[in-house]
């Protein structure tokens, strides 16, 4: 295809309004619409810049129509900066008095790519003509969407991929939470969905409701055919491409306006949602919704899709995997010869607990850095202030990956890795590679640049490889 041609530049004042961590590519011009309040609602007005103090995940319904996002708190992990990739859409995280420095109508240049926000400038006329877009009466026209790394440019999803680029034989995934982003995304060069994230996707489906409010209003058997509706859309999208869907990981502090009021573990006050009852230790607790969950992937199974797999969130203890892996097996998905049952490689305890995991029946391993990373080095991953520590590239950080990789390697299952890590620091590709990775999960946006980075990393191991053995 032909090189992508850059955009015009957008007109707007010399100098930042505000800066924050470039957290979602691209640039938009949009009206504000500032909310000063964390747990006020938004009424996001079609193709607005949203600037609030933080996003709740659960805002994502609204979410849906807004041109772009600037926070006053939060990290690149954040949620405020997942969403945005997840939706296309820019967004500046970590901007200091957003809220105070912006009034809701303001006209705003929104650059995700150098973290920075302007006043839009009239001076050079509409930006229909300054984007070569025409928009509808009293709307800014958007600046398409990139998956490029490069500034300045719009690209299609494929626009720069060609099917004469190198082979990888690192397996390249995608993560995804979104039916709306399938069409965009599946015919993109991956090898299947690394990291489907079941709670953002469940917001589709559940209304603002706590799956126990469902249960509790007779509604099971209509939530599990809406939760096997949404998963087949992935199921079918991909196949034969594997699709990993993690269970829930409910953080009660995320999805303040679900209805908690059935759920024992989050209707209490939480002194950290991090470290609280999450993951699979909130299934021991309490296996109702988790039974649901598995419910719903057997039906997908039964529909034909044999390429649905799980990966378990947040694992602590081998104990508490065992009793995960029990009521998979009574939900008849292990039935399925392709069924594959994963554990999320998140808590410390990985690095000493593997092998027994293994023995105990895990089949691979998929690498969170996010949370792995703040578990290693005591760092909030939503503290924007705390960016500069929460680096995947410290040698603690870089030494447990390895480590985990070499463990999988040595108990002969795969390992996958789906943080941030690749995306943020491309250049850590190559030690991924070298040690052994056998995929790596990333958002669409990034798609094509980790290509490239596998690509480049294996022809240098190639290469080293051959050198060595002419020496010898």
């Amino acid at each position: 295809p032909s090189p992508p041609s850059p955009l015009h530049p957008i007109p707007h004042t010399p100098h930042p309004l505000v800066r924050g961590l470039a957290a979602a590519s691209g640039r938009v011009v949009g009206n504000a619409y500032v909310l000063s309040h964390p747990n006020q609602k938004p009424e996001i007005p079609p193709k607005a810049i949203l600037v609030a103090p933080a996003i709740a995940p659960d805002w994502l319904p609204l979410l849906q129509q807004a041109a772009g996002i600037v926070t006053q708190h939060g990290g690149l992990t954040s949620h405020s900066a997942i969403l945005a990739r997840e939706l296309g859409i820019p967004a500046v995280v970590n901007v200091t008095n957003a809220t105070q420095l912006i009034q809701t109508g303001e006209s705003l240049v929104l650059d995700g790519d150098r973290g920075e926000v302007y006043r839009f400038s009239h001076r050079d006329g509409e930006l229909g003509r300054a984007e070569g877009t025409e928009g509808a009466e009293g709307e800014k026209p958007l600046a398409p969407p990139s998956l490029s790394p490069k500034r300045g440019e719009a690209l299609s999803p494929l626009a720069s991929y060609s099917p004469l680029a190198a082979p990888i034989a690192t397996q390249l995934l995608v993560n995804l939470s979104q039916p709306s982003s399938i069409a965009r995304v599946k015919d993109l060069p991956v090898d299947g969905v690394g990291l489907l994230r079941s709670e953002l996707m469940g917001l589709n489906v559940l209304a603002g409701q706590h799956p126990k409010t469902w249960i509790e209003q007779g509604r099971r058997a209509e939530l599990v055919d809406l939760w096997q509706d949404i998963i087949s859309q992935f199921a079918s999208a991909f196949a034969p491409r594997p699709v990993f869907y993690r269970s829930l990981d409910w953080r009660s502090h995320e999805f303040p306006s679900l209805s908690f009021g059935y759920e024992p573990s989050m209707s209490h006050t939480t002194t950290n949602p991090l470290l609280g009852q999450r993951g699979t230790f909130s299934y021991v607790r309490d296996a109702t919704i988790f039974d649901l969950e598995l419910e719903a992937l057997a039906a997908v199974q039964q529909s034909g899709y044999t390429n649905i797999h799980l990966l378990l969130p947040f694992v602590r203890t081998v104990e508490e995997f065992s009793f995960c892996r029990r009521r998979v097996e009574q939900a008849g998905l292990t039935n399925v010869a392709q069924f594959q049952l994963w554990i999320m490689a998140e808590v410390p305890s990985i690095l000493f607990l593997l092998p027994e995991f293994v023995k105990a029946g895990v089949q691979g391993i998929s690498i969170g850095t996010n949370d792995l990373t703040q578990l290693l080095l005591g760092v909030d991953r939503d503290e924007g202030e705390l960016a500069a520590a929460f680096d995947e590239r410290h040698p603690v950080v870089m030494q447990a990956i390895a480590q985990i990789i070499d463990m999988a390697r040595s108990a002969q299952i795969p390992c996958s890795i789906c943080g941030q890590a690749p995306v943020r620091y491309p250049e850590s590709i190559d030690s991924l590679v070298r040690w052994g990775i056998t995929s790596i999960s990333v958002e669409p946006e990034a798609v094509e640049q980790t290509y490239s980075a596998i690509a480049n990393a294996e022809q240098r191991l190639l290469l080293e490889a051959a050198r060595n053995s002419l020496r010898s």
